[in-house]
């Protein structure tokens, strides 16, 4: 018979009943395992429990009964004390009540063998265990809050042949079934661990962001946080340049109400040491963001719980990004990262509403335009960045086929087209060798004279290009607007020419300049406006281009017979003020400043100045009139409403021109040519 002491749990000899039976359950009423191992017991057959768990440990017959207390069965301990401490023997027995479920290992393996009892208590469950060592009360490595520098028991005089001492780190060996951990430290007992939602919202894992990069969270700002990967440092995006010049000249463009056009270059100027290549950007983003302007809005505030709430600067920022994201179909990480720099340049605090927005607006963005545009007007007009009742009126007009070719135009990158000016450039060929050299070919428009097309548009920045525009030998002028010059120039000298709404000068010059193709010299003319600042710089614009036969004037077109005499010209040119719907690639932000009142109150400014300018003709003399729209209640509809007039019934049409807008062509212009017959 083996000594329990030396044995511990394994006896010789049958289990008393409702023991422990080497593998087989207990069942039944009989001492077991019913109430947590509190009620049965190991026993040997004489009854010996030395180095037994008092919770694991049963009663023999004749024993005193059990009162209730903490600590096992004692004859001589006080009435309210607890049991002492005992020593383990060594058992291969799962348990415990720290560590997994279904992995713990029970910790009565690494107790040290017990030895004398320090206090002299003796029973026949064995001595109790001394205060050498470890105490029970003492941390442990697989306690929940032990230290990570705790270190696990050595069984001593457990010499079995291959064991090697556990270390704290238990969890460490793998599995079979091991996943990789998520937790920074190496966990040991207890409840399994939860994963901390701020480590989550922090430190994300490396393949959930676009870019593969760990992201920071803006609500906290951006100190410098320890993670699982140490002191790490934290990537800080550079905002672009070009990001930057576009948000101010879209706040620009905002604040003065101005045409984009006008404030590009001013803004880009302010921006010393910009790359030609980030100006394009700039300019690019910056007449994007201009023409789909009501688009991104309604974009934006889909992805925002109070849209009403976001102030001006801000939503210019987020234009920028939703531009890139549903228009230039840039990458969804460039256009988040660079939408928070942007929004923290000009609103420091709103960095985190930015990060969440435009996070949100990334996975958006993907179902834009929200809907079939071949099944519904609506989602072709958010698809062609167009308000919904412009499209519709398009379509009214021209039918779905042009309406949608339009519409697609629209949004493409204008043409760039030149003059030559006549009255400095006798023989083309000069201009033309000048721009191959440079880097360009230039195409001729056909049926417009001196009109080129630039193939490569970027040459109009090399010096040897620029000399030309200093000089006054060329001009960038639309094909389309050329033509229209061409179609008003009469085909013989005369005396007198009257120009109303001449603007910048731009056609006053291209008319000049056929003057001289066609009878070998300029005309006397008058240009009229009712700017002053703009009949200022014609005035510059043509001396700088050889003419000195131009008198700039500031009027009314509605009042010209109230300040010089009637039928005093022998060709006018009247280039009304409309809605400019044919030039939108070049004024984006008609659209969507454009109203359909706007348009019949234009129309009836128009018909009023066609009256008035046919009164300044002289019999015989030509009368041209002349929109950049496409809609038929400004062009065809006008004339109309003008030749059933009595002045009207002395005119006459001879010719016009209605060139369509299309994509790599010139802009849509109207222009007829009337003859005063009596």
């Amino acid at each position: 018979m083996t000594d329990s002491k030396n044995t511990g749990h394994r006896g010789e000899g049958r289990p008393r009943s409702g023991g422990f039976n080497r593998g087989a359950s207990n069942r039944g009423g009989k001492p077991g395992f019913s109430k947590g191992r509190g009620a049965g017991g190991y026993g040997r057959k004489n009854g010996d429990f030395h180095g037994k768990p008092r919770g694991d440990q049963g009663s023999k017959f004749g024993d005193d009964k059990h009162d209730g207390n903490r600590g096992g069965f004692r004859d001589d301990r006080k009435a309210s004390g607890q049991g002492g401490k005992r020593n383990w023997t060594p058992s291969d027995k799962q348990g415990g009540s720290r560590g997994y479920r279904s992995d713990r290992k029970s910790y009565d393996a690494d107790r040290k063998p017990y030895g004398k009892d320090a206090r002299g208590f003796k029973s026949d469950r064995g001595p109790r265990r001394n205060d050498e060592g470890r105490a029970f009360e003492g941390q442990r490595s697989f306690d929940k809050n032990a230290s990570r520098d705790a270190k696990g028991f050595a069984r001593e005089g457990f010499d079995k042949k291959g064991f090697k001492p556990r270390d704290d780190k238990r969890f460490d060996r793998p599995r079979r079934f091991d996943k990789p951990r998520r937790d920074d430290d190496s966990f040991e007992g207890g409840n399994k661990p939860r994963f901390d939602r701020d480590s989550k919202r922090d430190f994300a894992r490396d393949d959930a962001s676009p870019r593969g990069e760990r992201r920071f969270d803006d609500r906290r700002g951006r100190d410098d946080r320890r993670g699982r990967d140490g002191n790490r440092g934290h990537r800080n995006p550079v905002l672009s340049p070009a990001r930057q010049a576009a948000c101010a000249i879209g706040r620009e463009v905002r604040e003065r109400d101005a045409f984009v056009s006008e404030v590009i270059p001013g803004v880009l100027a302010q921006f010393e040491g910009m790359s030609p290549e980030d100006s394009a950007f700039a300019t690019k983003i910056a007449r994007g963001v201009t023409a789909t302007l009501g688009t991104l809005d309604e974009f934006i505030d889909r992805n925002l719980n109070s849209p009403s709430d976001i102030q001006d600067d801000v939503r210019d920022a987020l234009r920028v990004s939703a531009y890139e994201l549903l228009f230039l179909g840039k990458a969804d990480y460039a256009a988040v990262d660079q939408g928070v720099e942007l929004v923290c340049w000009v609103a420091p605090k709103a960095g985190g509403l930015a990060n969440a927005v435009l996070r949100k607006m990334a996975k958006s963005a993907k179902a834009f335009p929200f809907g079939r545009p071949n099944l519904s007007l609506q989602v072709l007009a958010r698809s062609q960045a167009f308000p919904l009742w412009l499209a519709k009126r398009l379509m009214n007009e021209m039918g779905l086929q042009n309406a949608t070719t339009f519409m697609r135009a629209s949004n493409a990158d204008a043409p760039v087209h030149i003059a030559v000016n006549a009255i400095k450039v006798e023989d083309p060929e000069e201009i033309i060798e000048v721009f191959d050299q440079a880097g360009s070919l230039l195409t001729p428009v056909e049926d417009v004279p001196g009109c080129y097309l630039v193939v490569n548009a970027r040459v109009l920045a090399k010096p040897e290009v620029r000399a030309l525009f200093e000089q006054g030998k060329v001009l960038v002028s639309d094909a389309s607007a050329q033509a229209v010059a061409a179609l008003a120039c009469p085909d013989h000298d005369i005396e007198a020419f009257l120009e109303i709404g001449s603007g910048r000068g731009t056609k006053t010059i291209v008319l000049q300049s056929d003057a001289v193709r066609a009878f070998g010299r300029t005309m006397p003319m008058v240009s009229v406006d009712d700017h002053g600042f703009k009949a200022e710089i014609l005035a510059k614009r043509v001396a700088g281009y050889g003419i000195e036969s131009v008198r700039p004037v500031k009027a009314d077109g509605r009042k010209l017979s109230s300040l010089m005499p009637e039928a005093s010209f022998d060709a006018v040119l009247l280039d009304a003020p409309c809605s400019g719907l044919g030039t939108l690639r070049r004024h984006p932000e008609i659209r969507w400043r454009l109203t359909e009142k706007d348009v019949t109150a234009m129309a009836g400014v128009e018909l009023d100045m066609l009256i008035e300018a046919a009164k300044m003709v002289k019999p015989g003399g030509i009368l041209t009139y002349a929109t950049c729209t496409v809609f038929n209640e400004e062009n065809d509809q006008v004339v109309e409403r003008f030749l059933k007039t009595k002045l009207g019934e002395s005119f006459q049409e001879e010719a016009r021109i209605e060139p369509a807008l299309t994509a790599k062509g010139p802009d849509a212009h109207f222009a007829v040519r009337l003859k005063r017959v009596r």
